[in-house]
């Protein structure tokens, strides 16, 4: 069941050029017990959970609070598994809390485990939201249904969000129930005024896994998180209500402790030499620009663009070293490269970027995919490289007195007279979410071996596109994009893949 915690393991026979990583072990403490904290993945690309925003005042009895909360003493960088719940061992006190709102009225139904299998992770565990309390422990999933007026809530926390960049939930949930009973997914900062979403549609007890951001709740210093179940006077004998499983709450610290640039040989040959191969090497690759951008220059352009880039070492936004790039003419574009290949599918490609002095219909991205047969690489345009691959692009709008981000996903099969891109649209614009004109924003790409292009922003999955065509190619670059309005300038903190 169940999606474990990623650790990175050493291999001896892979030649690492620069090795500085600092790990820490991030330890919680919580009420009556602790909780180990570790390196973690990313979360898993799927859906959000969707539903009618709902908001409850509902102060709960029994919570811990205060400087007890479940916080890292020292936070590791990157995705930080702060929860991982699967029940296979048991259910643990000290990290939930049930409750039956509704006291004795109705009889009381808590959340409690039972064996019922999930398909999407395996495992025998589920928390069942009526198999609890005095009157729902000798229920039975197999035959037994739901009762009327039941108000059953299975909380954790509190957790400190404080220098967290981003923070998602992650869960599988079965819901089998009448229209207007419901489940919900909720928060709060206080363990009295709670909001989040509720379907109450009704569900065909089909398993499904979704995310919940936690975005909204950075920077708090308590977040209760709660999964809830409801009925109405009415019950249904047939069906089983709501099951959870596989809970995993991660939140993202930033990468300023990872090493500032990771390049992996693919296959290296006993000694080692002394000097590094010219060859570009493959694999893994990071670069926070905390330095210097050696390496990145500009491999494509429209004809006629103004354009340039520079390292930045001041700090915005509490973060440190850039690579920041301008475009300084009306509908144009410039691509930036290292020229170092990335490793096979599946990958994933993680990226900070801001744009500054913002205008409607700037936009910043990635190419990934690209070609280059190994000859001169150079803007504003070249027979030898980045003539087909994929191009994210995040708009930026302003429009209605709103802000916010969108994204498109096009691939580039070849470029017109003018210089412009051209090829499919993969997936159109999607919003990606609301943003400030001075916000840090999170891109994430993950290419399976098989072509599937997931997009996720700010932790967010936005959307997916099916499309091999470009899988055998490996070299990548950043982007950014002027329209009628000219002088776009954007800076990228990092870029990962790995």
């Amino acid at each position: 069941m169940k999606e474990r915690i990623s650790k990175r393991q050493g291999v001896a026979s892979i030649i690492v050029l620069v090795v500085v990583v600092f790990v820490s072990a991030a330890v919680f403490r919580q009420t009556n017990g602790t909780i180990s904290a570790g390196q973690g993945a990313p979360p898993p690309q799927q859906e959000q959970f969707e539903g009618i925003r709902v908001q409850e005042s509902f102060p709960v009895p029994g919570l811990p609070v205060g400087d007890t909360s479940s916080r890292p003493r020292r936070q590791s960088a990157g995705w930080t598994v702060l929860l991982d719940e699967d029940w296979e061992d048991g259910f643990d006190a000290n990290k939930w809390l049930t409750v039956d709102r509704n006291g004795s009225q109705g009889g009381d139904y808590r959340w409690g485990l039972r064996d019922v299998e999930n398909p999407l992770a395996g495992g025998q565990a589920s928390a069942w939201s009526i198999g609890g309390g005095q009157n729902g422990e000798n229920l039975n999933p197999a035959k037994d249904g739901y009762p009327p007026r039941v108000d059953s809530w299975l909380i954790h926390g509190p957790v400190d969000m404080t220098g967290a960049l981003n923070a998602e939930l992650s869960f599988n949930y079965s819901f089998q129930a009448d229209d207007l009973d419901s489940f919900s997914v909720l928060v709060s900062t206080d363990g009295s005024n709670w909001e989040g979403k509720q379907t109450d549609s009704g569900g065909a007890g089909e398993w499904n896994g979704r995310n919940f951001s936690l975005n909204d709740f950075l920077g708090q210093k308590t977040v209760y998180l709660a999964f809830r179940f409801t009925s109405n006077d009415d019950g249904n004998k047939k069906k089983k209500a709501a099951f959870v499983d596989d809970i995993v709450l991660r939140a993202d610290y930033g990468s300023k402790q990872y090493l500032p640039h990771i390049s992996v040989l693919p296959t290296p040959t006993p000694p080692p030499t002394p000097t590094p191969s010219p060859t570009p090497p493959s694999g893994v690759f990071l670069d926070d620009f905390t330095s210097d951008i050696s390496g990145w220059e500009a491999r494509r352009a429209r004809p006629g663009a103004i354009y340039g880039y520079r390292h930045r070492a001041d700090e915005d936004g509490g973060r440190r070293g850039f690579l920041e790039v301008n475009v300084d003419s009306t509908d144009g574009f410039v691509i930036l490269s290292p020229l170092v290949p990335a490793k096979n599918p599946p990958y994933n490609i993680e990226l900070y970027a801001k744009l500054k002095d913002t205008k409607d219909r700037q936009m910043y991205g990635v190419v990934f995919g690209a070609d280059w047969n190994g000859q001169a690489c150079n803007a504003p345009s070249s027979p030898n490289c980045f003539n087909r691959y994929y191009e994210l692009r995040v708009q930026y709008r302003n429009t209605g007195g709103k802000q916010f981000q969108e994204v498109k996903l096009k691939r580039i099969d070849s470029h017109d007279g003018n210089g412009e891109p051209q090829g499919p649209t993969l997936i159109d614009w999607k919003k990606g979410g609301n943003v400030g004109p001075d916000d840090w924003v999170e891109i994430d790409i993950y290419v399976s071996d098989e072509g599937t292009i997931n997009i996720s922003w700010n932790g967010k999955f936005i959307a997916q596109a099916k499309d091999a065509t470009l899988l055998n190619q490996k070299y990548f670059g950043l982007l950014l994009i002027t329209k009628e309005n000219g002088n776009a300038r954007v800076k990228y903190d990092y870029i990962k893949i790995d």
